[in-house]
């Protein structure tokens, strides 16, 4: 199973996979951030495509040919904590895992514009980053996606987010096992 952890630019995506990680035996994190960068980096920025990995069209290959690749060699969960500012996005990357038989699930974590502002700050980043600068851009767009689980962070730790991940995907933790 791969669990799409997606949200805001700063709303905890990395921590919430940390804790899930934590909570669920054998289970990796995959950085598709370290993909895009990769893919980027590797091209002179005269032929950058756009200014998010959602514009690169080999991020998606890449991505899918490694997802495929982990799904068939790995006998666990892979959870992948990555932005999407597109609907389309997250199809992109679960109609051809699917059609291999691979399960995929979209997890949104949700949170207000003054929390996630706050815990960019706390990360040591600027009033003016590439982050903050697309907050609102991307909660804006993500209200509207669909066939997702939202999760809404406000009022909750790390660790009760995870769990009630855990519990609204009925998967067994360490702890139960």
């Amino acid at each position: 199973m791969i669990i799409w952890i997606d949200g805001a630019y700063g709303v905890g995506k990395s921590t919430l996979a940390e804790k899930l990680h934590e909570l669920l035996p054998n289970s990796f994190i995959f950085d598709a951030e370290n993909v895009g960068n990769a893919v980027r980096d590797n091209m002179p920025q005269s032929v950058y495509y756009s200014e998010t990995f959602e514009g690169y069209p080999l991020w998606f290959h890449v991505c899918n040919e490694l997802l495929t690749e982990l799904s068939g060699r790995f006998d666990g969960v892979i959870l992948v904590p990555m932005t999407l500012m597109r609907q389309e996005s997250f199809a992109r990357f679960a109609e051809p895992l699917r059609s291999k038989g691979i399960e995929i699930v979209h997890v949104l974590l949700e949170s207000s514009i003054e929390i996630i502002h706050d815990r960019i700050l706390e990360r040591g980043e600027s009033e003016d980053c590439w982050c903050m600068r697309h907050i609102e851009d991307c909660l804006s767009a993500q209200q509207h996606f669909e066939d997702v689980i939202r999760v809404q962070s406000v009022g909750q730790t790390a660790d009760e987010l995870a769990k009630e991940v855990v519990q609204a995907l009925g998967l067994s933790t360490r702890k139960e096992q």
